[in-house]
């Protein structure tokens, strides 16, 4: 991921004045997603429920936690800069407390989730919200 912190990435996504907007700033930040290998692409790291193939990757180090993810779709890569955005450098206590769902409600997204993405993105907070890393 680049150097994009939360604030920057809702201060982005905030400015957009229309839909195509909205769209073109993801389309931009997918851009930015780091891709996952091929070894990280794998059945046990694929989140389930998800219209496109995304797929999860959790690192902890000194307590905190790092997630990688990549999707076959662009839409869903840049939505994903946003969910790592939000969660990546905590700990998964702090992740287990927080509303991600609300958090995420103010990035200007809900023109993007359909009934079926939106069911992937619940999908993807439960995994990192999970108690056991070994789950995803």
């Amino acid at each position: 991921m680049t150097d994009l912190n939360c604030d920057a990435i809702q201060a982005r996504l905030q400015a957009c004045t229309s839909k195509e907007a909205t769209f073109k700033e993801l389309v931009s930040l997918s851009k930015q997603l780091k891709r996952l290998t091929d070894a990280d692409k794998i059945e046990e790291n694929k989140v389930k429920g998800c219209e496109s193939a995304v797929w999860l990757v959790e690192h902890q180090n000194n307590g905190l936690c790092t997630f990688q993810a990549d999707s076959d779709a662009k839409l869903m890569r840049g939505v994903l800069m946003v969910i790592l955005s939000l969660v990546n450098g905590h700990s998964k206590a702090e992740l287990q407390q927080r509303d991600l769902i609300a958090e995420l409600s103010e990035f200007n997204l809900s023109s993007y989730l359909t009934s079926s993405r939106t069911n992937g993105v619940l999908g993807i907070l439960q995994q990192i919200q999970a108690n056991d890393p070994s789950n995803l």
